[in-house]
């Protein structure tokens, strides 16, 4: 068997097996399936892949226990592996507002081509949902782009029966939502375009 190691150098592994760390008295760590070779490779280097690219000063604890024998003072260089593991991501932080009423946020979403068009050829739906009441509306679409003929008729019906104003339409930003026709329309509805990572706080 041959291991290829973080610096591209191939060397020939000797034997297979578990090795075990005694970290304390409570902890004890075992690697199962674990490749030798021999004691020239034995560096910080390697343990830092071996066990999963830990810091210096996990290594430095482990020689210090006595649970590895190296030269924990090697340079470790840093690889791509050593970056990715360590990224974050950050939770959005972009735009939010209290949401707290009728048609202060309204959800939306087109679904389809469905497998089996409905009567009509139907081969679309969008959804319009209040986010206070939860309470949705469906319309049969024969293609995505109806999206905004919908929307206006919802919009109608929504403001004239509970005579408030839609405030804020999420929707996931997909083409049928970002046409200059659809956003001309809520910009000059007073209506907020958002996304699904806008923070509301209820």
């Amino acid at each position: 068997m041959v291991l290829r190691l973080g610096d591209g150098k191939a060397v020939a592994a000797e034997a297979v097996g578990s090795l075990s760390f005694v970290i304390s008295d409570h902890i004890r760590i075992i690697l199962k399936d674990c490749s030798y070779i021999s004691n020239d490779h034995e560096n910080a280097q390697i343990w830092h892949a071996r066990l999963g690219h830990i810091s210096k000063d996990r290594i430095r604890k482990l020689v210090d226990s006595k649970s590895l024998e190296i030269d924990y003072l090697d340079h470790l260089p840093t690889y791509e592996s050593c970056l990715n593991g360590k990224m974050t991501k950050k939770p959005f932080v972009g735009q939010s507002a209290i949401v707290n009423g009728l048609l202060d946020l309204v959800h939306t979403d087109v679904c389809g081509p469905l497998n089996t068009p409905g009567r009509g050829g139907f081969s679309y739906f969008i959804t319009f949902t209040d986010n206070h009441l939860w309470y949705g509306y469906v319309y049969l679409m024969r293609y995505k782009s109806e999206a905004f003929g919908w929307f206006k008729e919802y919009k109608l019906e929504v403001e004239n029966q509970t005579g408030r104003k839609i405030k804020a339409l999420r929707s996931d930003r997909g083409g049928e939502y970002l046409s200059g026709e659809f956003i001309d329309y809520l910009k000059e509805n007073g209506i907020l375009s958002v996304d699904s990572s806008w923070n509301a706080t209820t």
